[in-house]
C-alpha cells in the first residue's frame, strides 16, 4: 500500500488511509510504502529542493520516541534487493545491527544518502556495499551542509506524524554520520540526546593524519614509511585547498574533504543536550575522542558518557592475533543498548 501526506492544510486523503499532518513545509509532500517481505517501510519526502529517502522499521505505527541513525560515508541504498537468483529477497543495510530492545522502545529511522536510489539490486553494488554507479550530483551534494540539511528536514517531517513522541528524539551517528549528528543537535532543539560514534572530532583529514602516525607508533608500518605517507597526504591537501581540478569528478573532492575535515570539537563541548561518545580503542580513526574529556572541563559540559569500546574496531568488530577482523563479532547490539541506557538515565 502506497500513501500520500500532502503538506497543504490539516487533512490528507491517502490509498485507504487517512492520515493527519500539520503545515511545516509549504508543498512538501510524503509518500509512504509498506515493504512488508521486510517489515519496514519506505518514506519519500519531497521538498522544494530536495526528494528525501528514509525507513522506518516497523509497518504498524506505535506512538513511541525516535531512534534516528545517520549512518557513514559511501553511496550506500537504505535497501538490498538481492534480485531473482535469492527469490528477490530483501534486507536494509542497518536494522540488522541494533537489538531487538532499540525497535521495542523506539521508532528506528535510516536517512538514504544523497541522490542515491533507495533500493539496489545487489549486482550494482561493489565490495564494500556501496553504489558502484553513483552520479555527480551525488559527489556534489556530498557535503557535511547538505546532510544536516536532511536530517533536519526529516525530523522536522516526523515531528509532525502522530506516531513519533516529539519530546524524545534521539540521533544515533556513526562514522561521518557522527560529525552530522553533531552539527544537527547544535542546530536542532527538539534533539534530546545524541550518540557520536566512531569518527574523529577533530576532523576527516586530521584523523587520516593520526592514524597514519598511530600505525608507526605501534610498529605496524616505520617510521619512514610514516613521514612518507603524511607528506603524501599534505600535498594532496594543498592540491585540495589550493589547486584546481581536472573538470571532472575529481573536481569534486575538494568541497567534500575540507567540509569533513572542519573541527566539531568546539560544537560538541558546547552542546546542551546530552551526549554519548562511544569508540573502539583498535579504531585509529576515532581514537582522539579520548581527548574530548579536557574540551568539556574547558566548557564545563558535564552531561556525557566516553564508552571506549576496548580491543575493538571502527564497527566494533575484533581481531584475531594477526590483526584480522572478526566481521562476525561485531558489538553494534551491546552499543545501541548502552545508550538506550544512558538516555533513560
Amino acid at each position: 500500500m502506497i500513501s500520500i501526506l500532502k503538506n497543504t492544510q490539516k487533512l490528507f486523503v491517502c490509498a485507504g488511509l487517512i492520515f493527519y499532518c500539520q503545515t511545516v513545509f509549504a508543498q512538501n509532500q510524503l509518500i509512504v510504502e509498506n515493504i512488508k517481505q521486510i517489515n519496514t517501510q519506505l518514506f519519500c519526502l519531497t521538498t522544494p529542493t530536495d526528494t528525501i529517502h528514509f525507513i522506518k522499521y516497523d509497518t504498524i505505527n506505535e506512538k513511541k520516541p525516535l531512534f534516528l541513525f545517520l549512518s557513514g560515508s559511501l553511496p550506500m541504498p537504505l535497501i538490498v534487493d538481492y534480485g531473482k537468483d535469492y527469490n528477490n529477497m530483501m534486507a536494509t543495510n542497518s536494522f540488522h545491527l541494533f537489538d531487538k530492545q532499540i525497535f521495542e522502545n523506539f521508532n528506528v529511522v535510516d536517512i538514504s544518502q544523497p541522490n542515491v536510489p533507495p533500493i539496489i539490486l545487489y549486482e550494482n553494488l561493489d565490495n564494500q556495499g556501496a553504489y558502484k554507479n553513483f552520479s555527480l550530483e551525488y559527489l556534489k551534494r556530498n557535503v557535511a551542509e547538505t546532510f544536516v540539511t536532511r536530517a533536519n528536514e526529516v525530523i522536522n517531517c516526523l515531528l509532525a506524524q502522530e506516531w513519533i513522541d516529539r519530546d524524545s528524539i534521539f540521533v544515533y551517528g556513526h562514522s561521518q554520520g557522527a560529525y552530522i549528528a553533531a552539527r544537527v543537535a547544535a542546530e536542532n532543539e527538539a534533539v534530546k540526546a545524541i550518540a557520536f560514534s566512531s569518527t574523529n572530532p577533530f576532523g576527516r583529514y586530521q584523523g587520516m593524519l593520526q592514524t597514519i602516525r598511530d600505525k608507526a607508533i605501534s610498529g605496524v608500518i616505520s617510521e619512514e614509511d610514516a613521514l612518507t605517507q603524511i607528506n603524501q597526504q599534505y600535498e594532496f591537501w594543498n592540491k585540495v585547498c589550493y589547486e584546481d581540478f581536472p573538470n571532472d569528478y575529481r573536481a569534486q573532492l575538494p568541497a567534500t574533504w575540507k567540509s569533513f575535515s572542519q573541527s566539531v570539537v568546539e560544537i560538541l563541548a558546547n552542546l546542551k543536550q546530552p551526549l554519548f561518545v562511544v569508540y573502539g580503542t583498535k579504531d585509529y580513526h576515532s581514537v582522539a575522542c579520548e581527548l574530548l574529556p579536557i574540551y568539556f572541563g574547558f566548557s564545563g559540559k558535564t552531561n556525557y558518557k566516553l564508552h571506549p569500546m576496548l580491543g575493538r574496531g571502527h564497527n566494533f568488530e575484533s581481531f584475531d592475533e594477526n590483526g584480522n577482523p572478526h566481521w562476525d563479532d561485531m558489538k553494534w547490539q551491546d552499543v545501541t543498548i548502552e545508550f538506550m541506557n544512558f538516555i533513560k538515565n
